[in-house]
């Protein structure tokens, strides 16, 4: 018989934060097109000028090969610094509790156990979206804000989570997208 209500606290790190942070900019948001354009537009100039062969196009079109190259390395390391930076402004290593969810027919009750607040309720019909990973599930809450629910850390298999998300949130918003 299925649970009716299921209990995650979650306790978090800083590998869970990056991932999460690594999927929700960059596969959701699509936040990798506009560096990855503007280093398209570049090396294409590149090409044109190693192609010219007038003078001095040799030395502009490395310049703007190094540019085209670097300016997506230099994009997502400083990413990954400020989600570096966040791990360690919350605190994160050794890891700690940060929430605990319950799901619950009628919705989803956050308690926050990094500062003391009021408890959030959350009616499924209001919460956008699911994504199943590999390793954890990822709620929104709303568009800009999500819970990580990493395997392992509720009362009930990762399987049953699941099955409980897809049970009750309406149909659409669960996704599977385990890499």
């Amino acid at each position: 018989m299925p649970a009716s209500t299921i209990t995650i606290r979650v306790k978090m790190d800083r590998k869970t934060l990056r991932s999460f942070a690594l999927f929700d900019t960059f596969l959701l948001k699509k936040q990798w097109k506009k560096p990855i354009g503007f280093a398209a537009i570049l090396l294409v100039f590149a090409v044109i000028c190693f192609l010219s062969g007038k003078n001095q196009s040799t030395l502009l079109g490395v310049v703007l090969l190094i540019v085209g190259l670097g300016l997506p390395v230099v994009y997502v390391s400083m990413f990954l610094s400020q989600v570096k930076e966040k791990a360690k402004k919350m605190r994160l290593d050794p890891p700690r509790k940060v929430y605990t969810l319950t799901l619950s027919p009628d919705g989803v009750n956050i308690h926050n156990d990094m500062k003391v607040e009021n408890d959030v309720r959350l009616p499924w019909d209001k919460i956008p979206a699911a994504f199943r990973m590999r390793s954890a599930v990822y709620l929104y809450a709303a568009p800009t804000k999500a819970f990580i629910l990493p395997d392992g850390q509720a009362d009930a298999s990762p399987a049953e989570v699941w099955d409980y998300l897809v049970q009750h949130l309406p149909d659409g918003r669960t996704n599977v997208r385990k890499k």
